[in-house]
């Protein structure tokens, strides 16, 4: 009995409030068009990382510079211009923290 009473000594409270989603819903559809459009426009259709300009614009991903899931926000400021290739490694990398490694 011993043994619980030191247990119960150390937890004071116990949080069992529900907290909210680790990130925001994704935004879809004309709006996703509408961003799309402004960010490659503001970022001269270039990748911001290693400034490669596609003849194709279907080449580049507008992506998240800080990460939703690490609380950034849905706004112009938070979002950037990558090819391809840049937004791949940046996805990687995010990845392998996401998931502890």
């Amino acid at each position: 009995m011993e043994r619980l009473n030191s247990i119960k000594n150390k937890i004071n409270t116990i949080e069992l409030r529900r907290s909210s989603p680790a990130a925001p819903p994704r935004i879809v559809g004309w709006q996703l068009t509408k961003i799309r459009e402004r960010i490659i426009l503001r970022d001269g259709a270039a990748c911001t990382k290693c400034g490669f300009m596609p003849s194709n614009l279907s080449y580049l991903e507008v992506d998240h510079i800080v990460p939703l899931f690490k609380g950034g926000a849905e706004s112009d400021e938070n979002r950037v211009c990558l090819c391809r290739r840049c937004h791949k490694k940046k996805s990687d990398l995010e990845e392998k923290e996401r998931a502890g490694g």
